[in-house]
């Protein structure tokens, strides 16, 4: 009787048994971006590719060998063979960008992917989904994955604060990629968050279904 008990109980309980994650380590980091290819993966969210087109001005302005850009149809799936492109190709990449729930665990979701693929990635979340960020890169083992945060919102903005924006961003996104794999840092919020001003809590479409 005690036995049936005990298996009763053993199957009932609602605790579950815990497993481990797998830890997967930072891609090894250039020392510099001078005469690298870097990719940028555009999510279609809105101003994603304004964002993307001023990087890459600064980054070829900056030495960079050469940009190659990438489009996923819509933000809330995979970014699918373009991972396999890009660690074919790319020394490093720069994905863009996370701003609603959805989109920024798949922005996550890519860039862990490419990391596990052994190119380094910037990962851009609004300031308003940079923790999110964080607990999505911890949950998929990849805790110190680096998130580059810029204000919120980005998608209501006109063009040449879009642009302003990315200029603003630029040394931290070339910070992590550049930076020794072994500093565990995962946000760069202080200085997105004195930029954001006003314009935080804004409305705006998400558009990920878009």
């Amino acid at each position: 009787m005690n036995a049936v008990s005990s298996r009763a109980d053993d199957l009932l309980s609602p605790l579950g048994r815990s497993r481990s994650r797998p830890a997967w380590p930072l891609a090894p980091r250039a020392v510099s971006l001078v005469g690298r290819t870097v990719g940028l993966l555009d999510n279609s969210k809105q101003n994603a590719d304004l964002f993307l087109d001023e990087i890459e001005d600064l980054l070829l302005h900056g030495g960079a060998g050469a940009v190659l850009r990438f489009r996923k149809p819509t933000a809330a799936v995979s970014a699918g063979t373009n991972i396999d492109v890009i660690a074919e190709r790319c020394d490093a990449l720069i994905n863009a960008f996370g701003d609603c729930g959805s989109c920024t665990s798949w922005c996550v979701h890519d860039s862990v992917d490419v990391e596990r693929r052994g190119v380094p990635v910037a990962t851009i979340n609004t300031v308003e989904f940079a923790t999110l960020g964080r607990f999505e890169a911890g949950a998929l083992g990849m805790a110190a994955l680096p998130i580059v945060a810029i204000p919120h919102p980005v998608g209501s903005l006109d063009e040449a604060a879009v642009r302003d924006c990315a200029r603003a961003a630029l040394d931290d996104i070339v910070t992590v990629l550049t930076r020794d794999a072994g500093d565990t840092r995962t946000d760069y919020r202080s200085a997105a968050v004195a930029r954001t001003a006003s314009a935080s809590g804004s409305s705006q479409d998400c558009g990920c279904a878009a």
